[in-house]
This record gives structure tokens, C-alpha cells and sequence, in this order.
């Protein structure tokens, strides 16, 4: 499939599954999408009523395997009402470093490659001291609209304190798109590469 397809609303179908996928969100090298559910005769995340009741983990695979594994089915445009949930203008990396570390380390450097995080409130989920996902926390920004970077970080790393120990095994720190909870983008809490085949984006 010719990535230049590749964007919100694309249906492709992987050669080993002959369900149809939907392209929620593309940034670079991560599709994030939604699947045909046959019992249902319809997207998994159709009803948007029901889906801003819970945590929603997208299914997420990178545009190379699309690239090499799938074929295009046709266009299904996301509506208004679904961009304004699933935000597919927002990045799947929102921060991401080597050198700094959930404890410690200045974020201001960060400020100029992604300064802002266009959303009002977000879900942070943090990793317990085994790896797992813990429950999320809601987090607003302090202006009411964006997220700078540095304050972004600054709450991920409120939110991610009481998990820390000296066993916790991540290089670097990320915070990764993951879905969405109670209807507000989600991201997860991890080390410089995600969790999506220990890459790096």
C-alpha cells in the first residue's frame, strides 16, 4: 500500500485478516485505527456516547507494516464529531528523550522541538514498577487551551512519582499517544522508545 493514502478515515485491510481497518490517527511512522466488528456490522468505536465512557487502547502498528502488509479498501472520512474525540491532529509522541530521566532533569531544552500540546485535558497513565499500566490521572493545562511542553512534563512527572522505584527499567522518558479515556485523549508514561516494538519515532 502506498503510504500516501495513509490518512484519517483510509480503510485497509491487512492480507491475513480480511477485516476492514480504519485510520483514526497517522503521524509519521504509527497508524492508530479501528477495526470492522462483523457482529456488530459496524466500527468498533462507532458509538462515540459510549466510547467517552471508558479507556480506549487503539489498535496501533507502524506505517511500514501497512506499508508492506496491507491494501487499500477504500475512503471513509471521519466526521466532525469524530475528529473532535479521536483528535487525529494531535502527535503520537508527545514528548520524548534519552537524557532526562522520570526524577530528574532540566525539560526546557524540549520547549523548541514540540513546544505545545494543543488540547485543554488530557489522561496520563503511568507504568508501575513491573512495567503495567496504571489507571490514568486527568490533567489540565494551566492556561485553559495548550500544554507547553515543559509543563506537560512537569505533570507527567507528578503523575508518575509514587511509581517509581530503583528497579523501574526505562531508558530516558516518553509520553506516547495510547487512545482515549472518558472521551479525552490518553497517553501513556514510558522511556525513550515505546512500547510499539521498543522503537523510537
Amino acid at each position: 500500500m502506498d503510504l500516501s493514502q495513509l490518512e484519517p478515515g483510509t480503510v485497509f485491510r491487512f492480507s491475513h485478516d480480511e477485516r476492514p481497518l480504519r485510520v483514526l490517527v497517522h503521524d509519521t511512522n504509527i497508524v492508530m485505527y479501528d477495526c470492522w466488528w462483523p457482529h456488530r456490522d459496524g466500527w468498533g468505536l462507532a458509538d462515540l456516547e459510549q466510547i467517552k465512557r471508558k479507556r480506549i487502547t487503539y489498535y496501533v502498528t507502524t506505517a511500514s507494516t501497512v506499508a508492506d502488509q496491507a491494501a487499500l479498501v477504500r475512503s471513509d472520512p471521519l466526521s466532525e464529531d469524530e475528529r473532535a474525540v479521536h483528535r487525529p491532529d494531535l502527535p503520537f509522541v508527545a514528548v520524548q528523550a534519552t537524557d532526562l530521566t522520570w526524577s530528574s532533569g532540566d525539560p526546557a531544552r524540549l520547549v523548541a522541538a514540540n513546544s505545545r500540546l494543543q488540547v485543554p485535558q488530557l489522561y496520563l497513565l503511568p507504568f508501575g514498577p513491573a512495567g503495567g499500566t496504571k489507571p490514568g490521572i486527568r490533567v489540565s493545562a494551566d492556561n485553559g487551551s495548550f500544554f507547553t511542553t515543559d509543563e506537560l512534563l512537569r505533570k507527567a512527572r507528578a503523575v508518575q512519582a509514587e511509581h517509581l522505584n530503583k528497579a523501574t527499567a526505562v531508558d530516558g522518558i516518553g509520553i506516547y499517544r495510547s487512545g482515549l479515556q472518558r472521551g479525552l485523549p490518553a497517553f501513556y508514561l514510558w522511556g525513550a522508545e515505546s512500547r510499539l516494538s521498543g522503537t523510537r519515532h
